[in-house]
Order: C-alpha cells, then sequence, then structure tokens
C-alpha cells in the first residue's frame, strides 16, 4: 500500500456551521422563487380583474346552438343597445355560433375589459338579424357598481386589491427574511420562514389566478397554492413552537394532508378551489380546528413556559384571524343583500361595508406573520397578556359605541323629526357621532375594570426598591452595601430564583461579582460580555442574554439615561420562579431603577473615594507631628 492518508473528517463544530449554512441557502431560495411567482402572477391577475362580460345579461343555448338572452336588467348596457329578454345572440364579432365547433371560444369574446365595446349580431323572433354594440359593464348592483356611482372607478377598486394583496404578502416575506437572516436560526426557524412565505403566497389572490393559467408558471402556482397550506398547517400545527412533534399522531395528520397535496399537483379536481364554496370551507375549518386543538394539548402537558408565551401569541393571532374572517363574511353578505336593493342604498354604505369585507379579513392575515415571527424569536414575548388586554378592552368598547350609536341614529332622527316637525338625517348624524365621543373614555374604563378582574396583567413598581436607595441610606452605606439592597430587593419583588450584582473595576471595565442572591448561588465571578452586548448597556439598553446563560437578563447601573454614561455596575436577574417572563413595562421599570441605582452608587463611590482621601491627608499629618516630637 502507498503512504497515501484518508482525507480528515471536518471538525465536530463545523459540522453543524455547515449545516446551518444548508438550511439558509435552502430557505433563502425558496424565499426567492416565491418572489418570482409573484412577480408573474401580478399582471395574470390584473388582467383577470378587469375583464368583466356583459352585466345584468344571462343565456343558454338551445338544441340548435344559437344562444337565447333569458334575463336582461333594465337600464343596463344591453338593455340600451335595445337587446331585449328572448332576443337570439346570433353572432359575436361576426363569427356565427350555429353549428359552429369553436361556438365556446366565440363567446369568451364577450368577456374583456370593463368600458369596452363587442358586436353582437341579435335577432328577434322572426325579424332579421341586426347588429349592436354593447359596452362592457359589472354585474348591477355590484362593488364595482356601487363604487362608481360615488366616483371610485374599476382600475381604482382593482388597484386598491391588488395592492392590499401585495402588502400582506410583503408582511410574510418580511418576516421570513428575518428568520432567514437571523444569526441563532435553527431548523425549525428556517422551516418556519419557509412555511410563512409559502403559506402568504398561497393565499393571494394573484398566485390563485395564476394556478389556473395555462403553461409552465400555472402549473408552479398551482403546486405552490396546497404546498402552502400544507407547510403552513403543519408547522403551525404540530411542530411550533420548539420543533418537537405534539402530539405524536399529528404526523399521520400531517402525512395525510401531504398526501392530499400531491394529489393536487397531479389531478385538479382534488384542489378545494374546484369544489363547491361549502365543501372547501368545512376543510380549511377542520384543519384549522386541528391546529386550535393540537396547540391546546401542547400548551396544558408539555410547554415551558417560554413555550406557552409563544403559544398564546399564535393562538390570539390566529384567533383574530378567525374573527376577521367572520366580519369579512357578514359584510360580504350585508353587500349581497343590499345589491338585490339596488335602489336606496348609498355607495357610502357599500364602500364601508366593502372596506370592513377587505380590511377585516386581510388586517389580522397579515398580523398572524408578524405574531409567529416575533413569537419565534422570543422578541418581548411576555407582552401578549397585555396585548390581549387592551385587544379585549378596545374591540369590546368599539363594538358597543357602534351598536348603541346604530340604535341611537334612528331614535335621534324621529326626535328631531318630532320636536322640529321634519327629519333632517344631518342633523341626526351629527347629534349621534358626538355620543362616542362623549362616551368612550368613560364606558372604556368601566369596560377596563371588568378585564381588569378576569386577566390583569402582571403590574409590577420598584418604588420600594428606590426608597431603599434613598439619600439618608446613601450617607451610611457604601457601593458594596448598596449593591447588595439592590439585589435582594429586586429578587424578592420579582421571586426570582436568583441574581448578582457586578461592579466594574480596573481601566479594562471588568465587571466582578460585588453581591449575590442566595449566597453561594455560583453566579460566574466576572461576567463575560461580548462587544455587542457592552455597547448596548453603555448606552442604556438592557440585554437578554442566549439560552443556557447564567441569567435571563441584564440591567445596566448607570448614573444617567443618556447613551454613553459610565456605567457603574450591572444587575444581572435570574430566571422567576413563576415562570414568568420580564413584560415591556418590567423592563421600563428596570431600566428606571437602574439609573436610580446608578446614581446612588456613584455619589457612593465618590462620598468613599474622598472618605479615603481625608484619611490619608489625616494619617500624613500625624506623621509629620510625629516627627515633630522630641
Amino acid at each position: 500500500m502507498t503512504g497515501s492518508r484518508l482525507p480528515e473528517a471536518p471538525p465536530a463544530a463545523a459540522r453543524p456551521r455547515a449545516r446551518t449554512a444548508l438550511f439558509r441557502l435552502a430557505s433563502a431560495a425558496v424565499l426567492i422563487l416565491t418572489v418570482v411567482v409573484i412577480v408573474v402572477a401580478i399582471p395574470a391577475n390584473l388582467k383577470r380583474q378587469r375583464t368583466v362580460s356583459l352585466g345584468g345579461v344571462e343565456g343558454r343555448m338551445d338544441s340548435s346552438g344559437e344562444v337565447v338572452f333569458t334575463r336582461v336588467a333594465p337600464g343596463t348596457a344591453a338593455a340600451k343597445a335595445g337587446i331585449l329578454q328572448g332576443d337570439v345572440l346570433v353572432a359575436v364579432e361576426g363569427q356565427a355560433l350555429k353549428g359552429n365547433p369553436a361556438a365556446a371560444q366565440i363567446l369568451g369574446r364577450l368577456d374583456g375589459r370593463a368600458g369596452t365595446a363587442v358586436t353582437l349580431t341579435v335577432r328577434s323572433g322572426d325579424s332579421p338579424p341586426r347588429t349592436v354594440s354593447v359596452l362592457r359593464s359589472p354585474e348591477p348592483g355590484s362593488i364595482a357598481e356601487r363604487l362608481g356611482s360615488i366616483g371610485i372607478g374599476m382600475n381604482v377598486i382593482i388597484g386598491y386589491l391588488i395592492l392590499l394583496d401585495i402588502v400582506v404578502l410583503l408582511v410574510y416575506l418580511g418576516v421570513a427574511a428575518v428568520l432567514i437572516l437571523h444569526r441563532r436560526g435553527t431548523p425549525l426557524i428556517y422551516f418556519g420562514s419557509v412555511a410563512l412565505a409559502l403559506f402568504g403566497a398561497a393565499a393571494t389572490t394573484s398566485v390563485q389566478v395564476l394556478a389556473y393559467e395555462p403553461g409552465g408558471w400555472g402549473r408552479l402556482a398551482a403546486g405552490l397554492v396546497p404546498t402552502g397550506f400544507a407547510a403552513a398547517f403543519t408547522f403551525m400545527g404540530f411542530l411550533y413552537p420548539n420543533g418537537r412533534w405534539v402530539p405524536r399522531g399529528g404526523r399521520i395528520l400531517a402525512g395525510v394532508v401531504w398526501l392530499w397535496t400531491a394529489v393536487q399537483w397531479l389531478w385538479p379536481p382534488a384542489r378545494p378551489g374546484n369544489w363547491n364554496s361549502i365543501p372547501a370551507l368545512i376543510v380549511y375549518l377542520a384543519m384549522i380546528a386541528a391546529m386550535f386543538a393540537a396547540q391546546l394539548r401542547r400548551y396544558r402537558r408539555v410547554a415551558t413556559p417560554a413555550e406557552r408565551e409563544q403559544i398564546k401569541w399564535f393562538v390570539a393571532a390566529l384567533a383574530s384571524v378567525v374573527v376577521g374572517y367572520a366580519v369579512s363574511q357578514a359584510a360580504a353578505l350585508a353587500i349581497g343583500e343590499l345589491a338585490r336593493r339596488p335602489a336606496g342604498v348609498s355607495g357610502v354604505v357599500v364602500f364601508v361595508l366593502w372596506q370592513i369585507s377587505t380590511l377585516g379579513y386581510q388586517i389580522p392575515y397579515a398580523l398572524l406573520a408578524v405574531a409567529i415571527g416575533r413569537a419565534l424569536l422570543k422578541h418581548r414575548l411576555w407582552d401578549i397578556d397585555v396585548v390581549i388586554n387592551r385587544s379585549l378592552v378596545y374591540s369590546s368598547v368599539t363594538t358597543l359605541l357602534t351598536l348603541l350609536s346604530a340604535v341611537l341614529l334612528p331614535l335621534v332622527n324621529r326626535l328631531i323629526g318630532r320636536l322640529a316637525g321634519r327629519v333632517s338625517p344631518a342633523l341626526a348624524l351629527l347629534i349621534t357621532a358626538a355620543f362616542p365621543i362623549l362616551a368612550f373614555n368613560p364606558l372604556r374604563a368601566r369596560v377596563q375594570r371588568f378585564v381588569d378582574r378576569r386577566m390583569k396583567p402582571e403590574d409590577v413598581t420598584f418604588d420600594e426598591t428606590s426608597d431603599l436607595l434613598g439619600l439618608e441610606l446613601q450617607a451610611w452605606l457604601g457601593p458594596g452595601e448598596l449593591m447588595g439592597t439592590l439585589v435582594g430587593s429586586v429578587a424578592g419583588q420579582l421571586n426570582l430564583a436568583s441574581a448578582a450584582a457586578y461592579a466594574v473595576e480596573g481601566g479594562g471595565g471588568r465587571l466582578v461579582l460585588a453581591r449575590e442572591t442566595p449566597a453561594g448561588s455560583g453566579s460566574p465571578a466576572e461576567l463575560a460580555l461580548g462587544d455587542e452586548e457592552r455597547t448596548t448597556l453603555r448606552r442604556g439598553g438592557l440585554v437578554t442574554p442566549p439560552e443556557g446563560s447564567a441569567f435571563s437578563f441584564l440591567v445596566p447601573l448607570a448614573a444617567a439615561r443618556t447613551p454613553g454614561a459610565e456605567i457603574s455596575g450591572v444587575l444581572a436577574l435570574g430566571a422567576r420562579r413563576n415562570g414568568r417572563g420580564y413584560t415591556t413595562p418590567l423592563e421600563r421599570g428596570l431600566r428606571a431603577l437602574g439609573v436610580e441605582a446608578g446614581k446612588a452608587i456613584y455619589v457612593a463611590r465618590l462620598r468613599e473615594s474622598g472618605r479615603s482621601d481625608i484619611e490619608d491627608r489625616l494619617e500624613r499629618i500625624e506623621r509629620r507631628i510625629a516627627a515633630l516630637k522630641p
């Protein structure tokens, strides 16, 4: 054998880095592919949205191959062109329908951009055929027709809907990009980024329209739509937030969904978009219910305190999507009901309902991505109770004021009619509009008290600790004793398992252990910090060390709030025994307490330094006096 050597295996630390880089590269590739599909899908959606037919006209093909108009609504473009119910459509754009094998394609020419004309050849009874030009227009009573009456054209409506679609998609892609670029990425975070990107694209109208277009891009979009829903179902339902399957049977359910997804790639009738609306809605609601049930099981049985807060973010956001969808559908049903009564309904009312039907679903849907990304990155994770509290209060107040105003408006209108002898809708609307303004604060206070009795977020102040650092005690305690007082008070108030205070020593800014509680808890003798963490502390910011560190939270002890102020030390806080974390209000209180403590320690150090100088001078004077004695 020759003396050739086998290639050495890469170091153990290099393998996880290579795997992380591979996951990041694959996630970025999926994100880029999604963006490309969206760029192709938007023009297809724009073309589809601009396409209308003959509004208010219906027909059927008889046995001879001719199309008979079964309905021609009064006032429509077809009626104004002289087309009557019962007339026969002979030709479209000069091409005859009877006996023509391409009749279906010829009828497709009825569709086109709104406001453009199509030439029809029609026959009334036994009369000779006549040629008329009919403008393509929206269906009477539709949103486009109603909003056109108040100056909002169809192009504006289409542009608004597509722009809203793009904005929501950008939120999902933005959250996915942040997860991919996160320096502490894990396989779960990368899979979550892919799931959010695909799910955000799959739910857009543009991709769903492209999925029914012929060609390669249409087939790609047709595969992306079910893949996005399957990825979101797997990630949000059974892997979020820690990557472990809960329950284990969720693998079977996820496998069924992925199998159904593969069938949809190859067999279009399996796509819910080709079903009736009721079966498709039932399937999607069943998937949402399964996700809720899985997360509830995880929350109650296996989740840690931090994971429970992550689940709260997801469940709260998903619940808002469900509520928003219900509100959106209710507004859409109201618009449909108004379409049956085209006369006497203001276009402004339709506009408001249309905005509710679009924004009521799209806004919560966008916030779902933000909530998931925030929870995965554990950014202000413990604020969920505050968010839920405020959401309950303000949504309840808004709903109550809306209902009361709706009841009050006809009563005020009737009262004005009795007092003034005639009805004044404008005056009644003005008086009613003043009611929410006057009633908002009193009603909000009552609802806030009601919600707080059942779910009040943690409210912690550090007034007692600040009093312990007052000037009276500063005169008697040194810097070390003040740090011990600070550590003991904060640890008791927050129910901490451990806490410590580190003092700045030496020209290099070393952080050396000054006090800890409980005594001998094993806090590091020196607090090791990276350059980024030190910079954050010098700027007065709070630092959350990575998981596995000795402490959960670091508070700078600075004599001023100004960035770059010299810090006297660092207050290091461990985990809380009750499993709760650090909310934003609590962080604000700790930041203010750090300034108060920093001032007290700074003054104590100056006093101690001054006392040391005085003692040195007295000692020198005593030595001189002793030298003068005979």
